[in-house]
């Protein structure tokens, strides 16, 4: 996993290079990002040097210490492309939600790793869920839809690796399914037709089949409201998803600039430095969010998909590992931190190519980004901790 993680940070050391070598476009910045990358060596090693029980003791103190900075970013946040994400101390700046996301795993971890916890009742998921929707909201409020999302995804990972039966976790997926068939569909319809045919299915208790309707009933009645309240640009991302040509001169030109950079890349692309999308400007964000369309343009398919190969085995392993220990917090602790690094890979893979929404979620360990790199880091020394720990109960 170590060696995986040391080629992603050189791929993306090379391509943050590349990507900003043409004139004008922030030149130099490989340099800052290696040595962010040393400071977050530094504190990847203090992440794996201290023992997964000081994480497990101190994890409510730094959830409230994270949900205050989330706070404070509304009030006083730096901000930036129409957003408040950042804390602005000077010669430091760093983004509060990503220091959220794990305060919220080892919070959630802890909270699993509880004998008397019953999954299979429905005042048992109502806790978890409290502490994942308060950071989620803060972030969301920012507005950040993308990372705001990430803390969903890493409950739903904990709630089934804590023991939730496949129904039940089903059944309180189903208002975010109700949501996602209504923008793709334009209908609710065909989630009545999917939804009875679950609830057929599963066969729950009455007490849990009223909590689920009621759920779903008020996600039916708020979700126009929601589009209604939404951000321009966070609708016109739906918009875009759904038909990219909808806004080829406005929203959709990111995508379709991305797919064509890729597309052209071929099987063995380019060559180093070589594009042209990237080198004629027409690629947005191009050391950032769409830094993987710069691989693909330069590398081709082959450079792709070693990148997604190299993903592959951080992901797998990491998973190991929270199967391999034998701790309950550690083990959850571990499935979290990944299910947090797999969603933001595969939204940002999926959304060059135009098969997810632009959410302005950075490549971690490719995208130039000091705060993301250092967490990505701190995510792969936790895991490394477990590692060395596995054996302990």
């Amino acid at each position: 996993m170590v060696w995986a993680a040391l080629g992603l940070v050189l791929v993306g050391l090379s391509t943050v290079y590349s990507a900003t070598t043409v004139p004008g476009a922030h030149e130099g910045l490989w340099l800052r990002q290696l040595l962010w990358f040393g400071v977050a060596l530094f504190v990847s090693w203090l992440a794996t040097s201290l023992h997964y029980r000081v994480y497990d003791s101190v994890a409510y103190a730094l959830y409230g210490l994270s949900i205050l900075m989330l706070g404070a970013v509304l009030v006083i946040g730096t901000s930036a492309m129409g957003a408040k994400r950042w804390i602005d101390l000077g010669p430091v700046r760093f983004q509060p939600s990503e220091i959220a996301k794990i305060a919220t795993v080892f919070v959630l971890a802890r909270r699993f790793d509880d004998r008397k916890l019953d999954l299979r009742r429905v005042r048992h998921w109502l806790p978890p869920l409290l502490i994942a929707l308060v950071p989620m909201a803060l972030v969301a409020k920012e507005p950040d839809l993308g990372t705001s999302l990430s803390f969903p995804v890493i409950l739903v990972a904990m709630y089934f690796w804590a023991g939730m039966p496949a129904g039940q976790l089903l059944l309180g997926l189903s208002p975010a399914l109700n949501v996602a068939l209504f923008f793709i569909t334009g209908s609710l319809w065909w989630f009545i037709g999917l939804f009875g045919v679950l609830l057929a299915a599963v066969r729950p208790k009455w007490t849990t089949l009223l909590i689920v309707v009621a759920m779903n009933g008020a996600v039916a009645y708020a979700v126009p409201h929601l589009w209604d309240h939404m951000h321009d640009y966070q609708r016109r991302r739906i918009q875009v998803f759904l038909d990219p040509g909808h806004d080829p001169q406005g929203a959709g030109y990111q995508v379709i600039q991305s797919k064509i950079a890729i597309g052209s890349g071929g099987v063995a692309g380019k060559g180093f430095l070589r594009g042209t999308q990237k080198g004629l400007a027409f690629l947005p964000m191009r050391h950032t969010d769409f830094i993987f369309s710069v691989v693909g343009e330069e590398l081709g398919f082959a450079g792709a998909l070693t990148v997604v190969i190299l993903y592959g085995i951080v992901i797998i392993r990491g998973y190991r590992l929270a199967m391999l220990a034998r701790n309950g917090f550690a083990s959850l602790m571990a499935t979290g931190l990944v299910s947090a690094l797999f969603f933001h890979i595969m939204v940002n893979i999926l959304m060059t190519i135009g098969w997810a929404p632009v959410t302005g979620l950075p490549l971690p360990l490719l995208s130039y980004g000091g705060t993301a790199l250092i967490v990505n880091c701190v995510q792969l020394g936790l895991l490394q901790n477990v590692a060395l720990r596995r054996g302990e109960y």
